[in-house]
């Protein structure tokens, strides 16, 4: 019995799609949709492994992942809204030059991920255009907002090339180098603070871009804004959350410091790489974001006040 289920449910997947990919052949418009849905399945493997790899050294390529799936989600749910959707000839017409000039960069611009990435976002604007309209956007903010933010393609590259561009030299280095070294003299830890180098008696660490907190706090700001949306909260809460997971990650990127100077000064390299690595960074994750989901909670349940008149 299990196994003639099995064989329905397989016969009837083949049948769904089968009708699926006849229907994509049917018009012009259908099978450009088609070819550029077929560029994103020909990068998919590139990008699971990137994404497989990247969580193994403690990026945030989940997270980006779980944007665009809740942004594709909610797109899901407005089906029957889309349905009513119509692009005019124009743009249809300008939907349709996009997809052909995506499909037509493709073999030239398919060695690196951001390239890929980019010609996928520009192929799937095209089909959203040439489908619903360029009402689409306006009409559905959150959704392109979180489909954007899951395709972005490299996203800590780009924010650091923001950020330097902006601000001084290590600023937030030298302010972590600082913060950490107050911490340690706290302790009873005779530090001190030279630019970006914390110096104990048993040796000296440098704060680098990578343990400034910057990802820590990108992180923390997706994370929060996945929160405020997944729980439907207003704009100004979901604002408060994510100005919160940014504080709280800054702060606990200190005692991280902290340790880690003390681990380079008194117990050794091996001991410093573990805190430096993998294991170290989901260690001080776990324990940020397990704070960060409480102080969430605790804003997601809050009841509005009542006015007495």
């Amino acid at each position: 019995m299990n196994w003639q289920i099995s064989k329905i449910d397989a016969n009837g997947l083949l049948k769904a799609g089968r009708n699926l990919f006849q229907q994509g052949l049917r018009n012009t418009h259908n099978r450009l949709v088609m070819a550029g849905l077929f560029v994103g399945i020909v990068f998919l493997p590139f990008w699971l492994y990137d994404i497989i790899v990247g969580t193994i050294h403690g990026a945030a390529s989940l997270l980006l992942v779980s944007a665009l799936g809740l942004g594709l989600y909610q797109l899901w749910l407005q089906q029957g809204h889309l349905a009513n959707l119509k692009a005019s000839s124009e743009d249809r017409w300008l939907g349709h030059l996009i997809i052909l000039a995506g499909l037509g960069a493709t073999p030239f611009c398919a060695a690196a991920e951001w390239s890929q990435k980019l010609i996928w976002v520009m192929i799937l604007c095209g089909i959203a255009i040439s489908s619903w309209g360029f009402n689409f956007f306006p009409k559905y903010p959150a959704s392109v907002f979180l489909i954007a933010v899951g395709l972005f393609p490299q996203p800590t590259t780009v924010g650091k090339a923001v950020w330097d561009t902006f601000t001084p030299p290590e600023i937030l280095e030298r302010f972590m180098a600082w913060c950490g070294g107050i911490g340690l003299n706290l302790i009873g830890q005779a530090a001190s603070v030279d630019w970006t180098l914390i110096s104990l008696p048993g040796g000296t660490a440098r704060v680098d871009w990578g343990c400034s907190g910057y990802d820590l706090a990108c992180i923390a700001a997706v994370t929060s804004l996945l929160m405020g949306l997944f729980f439907k909260q207003s704009f100004w809460k979901t604002s408060i959350i994510i100005l919160i997971g940014i504080v709280l990650a800054m702060i606990a990127n200190v005692p991280r410091i902290m340790l880690m100077t003390m681990a380079n000064a008194y117990w050794g390299q091996e001991s410093f790489e573990f805190w430096h690595g993998f294991w170290g960074g989901q260690i001080f994750l776990s324990i940020l974001f397990t704070v960060h989901y409480y102080a969430v909670m605790a804003i997601v349940k809050q009841k509005p006040t009542k006015k007495i008149a």
